[in-house]
């Protein structure tokens, strides 16, 4: 009998095709989702992966059939349909759950690509023999075979493919990766399908029975419905597994923040305390339950004010209160030093830096808190380093400056009495008990003159046995009553190991506004004034008067004497050597000046000085000695010295002048000197008014001159200095090297301005070194720089040059 033929509708052998690679593009959407979900998620997009590929299988089938036209009515047994759908469906769902579950290894990928083509071959046979018609069907079992094959491999590399997706992070990479994965499935079942119909042949019969209108399904009505139902799920498919993956990668995303914001939140080593409007606590993070003891059980949900001390809650109440009417943040993005509650009942020292979230009736507060403990235990340190002093632990003469300064710039009082009290024949008691006894009976005499003081008044010891008390609002009565009660207090006597000491007092006191406008002048003319209660006899009191101080006339002889001189030619310059402390070479020279009287003969620079600066002489003067100087070094270079610094003092008064850059300028330029040679000395008096200092140094420092900071730390030192001024050279006042080797707190002192000069890059040199003990602690300390007379005294420049 003749085999029946057919022919395939192009049309529909694509739209097959196309049903094919789309149902696999879909279906792998949904298993792409798999990797993503929680366990529970993962079966359902397998399921749904499953019925995507199996109905892709099943409706490819089908529509690949109704392509190709026998010439004759073909109905289907809805048992053996029902069937082949099954098959595909359930297939594909165990194919995707292996392959998700066990992780893509290659024998799991085997696995899966078996059950796709297995469910791919089941499809297509058991729905070959749904068919019912008028025609038997008869295989060629090698093309059986091969469509096995292609099922197979097709399955395999399209599962390869699909594994490696996830890896890909690029979007459009990852997309066309799933399209690629597509293609491949849909060949694989086009394949299949297309080979297995090349292999059938349809030999037609009388003796099948044509099924009843009851028990079949029309073709026509079936290949409408296919189309439409399968699109329409599989559109539905990509769209729900597209959207929820975004959604997902989006809570992922925002998962991940939050997870690591909670983590930086209790990593940080600063508490981080959130609160609502009300003042709840919301969140305590680990630091919060260390810095204040409570753990976050106990302070979750309770009022803030747990960790606040009672003198503090009067000001957070209202502030919230006050928040909550008006929307004002007073402390909204500032930071604040206040004091936090520990859970033991103790308060310490807190930073506190706060902001606010939300908006409208949505509020939250959140504290930054540092225990800054430590930080305030190291300022005291440093405070008491600086402004006490050691043995009695009184302010000290730097402090008492500072105080009473402070008193007169801020005009809190009306009056004031300064009372210089210094004790008397106390250097009898070093000489015969030591310096030990001796320091004892400083401290108890402290004791007892702070006893005798009001709780407003303020005392400080000047220097050796020397005390300062600064009594404001104080009349002359009570200046005098004080002034008794510190004498009688003194007078009894002291019982120090057993020895009994006996101390009277001297004391001057000076009154402002009367005597003195300013600290130096109060304590100056108190100073003179116990001096004239000595000259008296001793264990008493005297005010100071204009008519006391004996220097006045004489000051008033040498102004005139210095005019004189400076027209005369009486000065002369003497130049120190500064040296290396390594190498023992001597690096530069200080110019200082000499005025060989006529009359007195050498008359000390602290005598005169002051008054050519108080007299206005200081300008010319000041000008001869750096003109002088610099002529001396160009002299120095021109016979092949190898000195490379000349360092000159300069008055603040110079300094003021409007014309001092100028000057300085043209001194260089007369004497030839370069200016890297030469190196301006100033005061810290020089800098304090910062608005004229600052350009003036900056254009001596354009020249190409050099400048050094002198006597660093024995009058307003500030450390603002060393970071706005642009210093090359900082200089340690003798003062701080003269106690090295009697103090730990001088040595400390002194180490610390060296290592802050040296990372600040500053050359440092220590002025006063008189042995070989002080030298040595500089070299231990290493300071670059030394002068003083254990090297050499000031010389002229004939004995240098000799």
């Amino acid at each position: 009998m003749e085999l029946m033929q057919g022919t395939y509708q192009p049309s529909l052998v694509l739209l097959s095709l196309f049903i094919a690679a789309f149902a696999s593009y879909a279906a792998f959407h949904a298993a792409g989702r798999l990797g993503g979900s929680t366990s529970r998620k993962k079966i359902l997009w397998a399921i749904a992966g499953g019925f995507c590929l199996g109905g892709g299988i099943w409706s490819m089938h089908f529509i690949g059939m109704l392509a190709y036209d026998m010439g004759m009515s073909v109905t289907y047994d809805p048992v053996l349909f029902a069937l082949s759908v099954t098959c595909a469906v359930t297939a594909s769902c165990l194919a995707f759950l292996i392959v998700q579950f066990f992780q893509p290894k290659l024998i799991f990928h085997l696995i899966g690509s078996v059950l796709i083509g297995a469910g791919i071959v089941s499809m297509h046979y058991i729905g070959m023999a749904s068919m019912q018609m008028g025609a038997e069907l008869i295989y060629d079992y090698m093309y059986v075979a091969l469509s096995v094959l292609i099922g197979l491999a097709a399955s395999f590399s399209a599962l390869r493919l699909l594994s490696a997706l996830p890896s890909i992070k690029h979007r459009g990479k990852r997309e066309a990766g799933f399209i690629g994965s597509a293609i491949v499935m849909g060949a694989a079942i086009s394949g299949l399908h297309y080979t297995g119909m090349e292999g059938t042949y349809f030999l037609p019969g009388d003796g099948v029975m044509s099924p009843s209108s009851s028990s079949f399904l029309g073709s026509e009505l079936l290949s409408v419905l296919i189309s439409m139902v399968v699109m329409m799920i599989l559109t539905i498919t990509i769209i729900v597994a597209v959207f929820t993956g975004r959604v997902e990668s989006s809570q992922n995303k925002s998962n991940y923040l939050e997870d690591l914001y909670q983590s930086i939140i209790h990593s940080a080593t600063d508490a981080i305390v959130t609160a609502d409007k009300e003042g709840t606590i919301i969140s305590w993070n680990a630091a919060a339950e260390r810095i204040f003891g409570h753990s976050k059980e106990d302070v979750i949900g309770h009022d803030l004010t747990v960790i606040i001390p009672e003198s503090y809650r009067d000001a957070h109440n209202a502030g919230f209160t006050n928040h909550q009417h008006t929307g004002e943040e007073k402390l909204i993005g500032s930071v604040v030093e206040l004091e936090g509650l520990h859970k033991n009942g103790r308060t310490f020292p807190i930073e506190l830096s706060l902001s606010k979230q939300g908006r409208d009736k949505t509020v939250y507060f959140t504290g930054i808190i540092r225990d800054i403990s430590e930080r305030v235990e190291q300022n005291e340190r440093i405070q008491e380093l600086v402004y006490r002093d050691e043995l009695t632990r009184l302010p000290n003469r730097r402090m008492l400056n500072e105080h009473l300064q402070h008193m007169l710039d801020q005009k809190a009082v009306s009056r004031i009495a300064v009372l210089f009290i210094d004790l008397d024949r106390f250097k009898n008691v070093n000489d015969v008990f030591g310096h030990r006894i001796g320091d004892e009976l400083l401290i108890s005499a402290s004791q007892r003159m702070n006893e005798e003081l009001r709780e407003e008044d303020f005392i400080a010891r000047q220097s050796g046995d020397e005390f300062v008390a600064v009594l404001p609002n104080a009349t002359q009565y009570q200046a005098v009553h004080t002034a008794q009660s510190l004498i009688q207090s003194l007078k009894r006597s002291f019982l120090v190991e057993n020895h009994e000491l006996f101390v009277t007092a001297s004391i001057g006191i000076s009154i402002y506004p009367q005597n003195g406008r300013s600290a130096e002048e109060l304590i100056q003319y108190a100073d003179t004034a116990m001096y004239q209660s000595k000259s008296n006899g001793q264990n008493q009191y005297c005010f100071f008067t204009p008519d006391m101080n004996e220097e006045v006339s004489k000051k008033l002889l040498l102004e005139s004497d210095l005019r004189k001189g400076l027209k005369e030619g009486q000065f002369q310059l003497y130049y120190q050597p500064q040296v290396s402390v390594a190498s023992g070479e001597v690096k530069g020279y200080e110019a200082l000046i000499r005025w060989e009287h006529p009359e007195y003969g050498m008359v000390s620079p602290g005598d005169f000085i002051p008054l050519a600066e108080e007299t206005g002489l200081i300008i010319p003067l000041g000008r001869w000695v750096l003109e002088e100087a610099c002529r001396q070094m160009m002299a120095w270079i021109k016979d092949g010295g190898g000195v490379l610094r000349m360092s000159v003092n300069i008055s603040a008064i110079q300094f003021q002048q409007p014309d001092f850059v100028q000057i300085v300028k043209d001194i260089l330029a007369e004497t030839g000197l370069p200016p890297a040679y030469l190196e301006l000395e100033m005061t810290e008096t020089i800098v304090q008014d910062t608005t004229q200092s600052i350009p003036v140094m900056k254009e001596i420092r354009d020249m190409g001159v050099k400048i050094s900071l002198d006597d660093f730390g024995t009058g307003y030192s500030s450390l603002s200095y060393l970071k706005d001024f642009p210093l090359n050279t900082l200089k340690i006042d003798k003062s701080f090297i003269d106690n090295m080797e009697q103090g730990s707190r001088e040595k400390a002192i002194v180490d610390a301005i060296i290592h802050m000069a040296h990372r600040l890059e500053f050359n440092v040199i220590a002025e006063g070194i008189e042995n070989e003990a002080q030298l040595q602690l500089l070299s231990g300390e290493a300071c670059e720089e030394y002068q003083g007379y254990y090297y050499s005294p000031p010389l002229p420049s004939s004995k240098i040059e000799k």
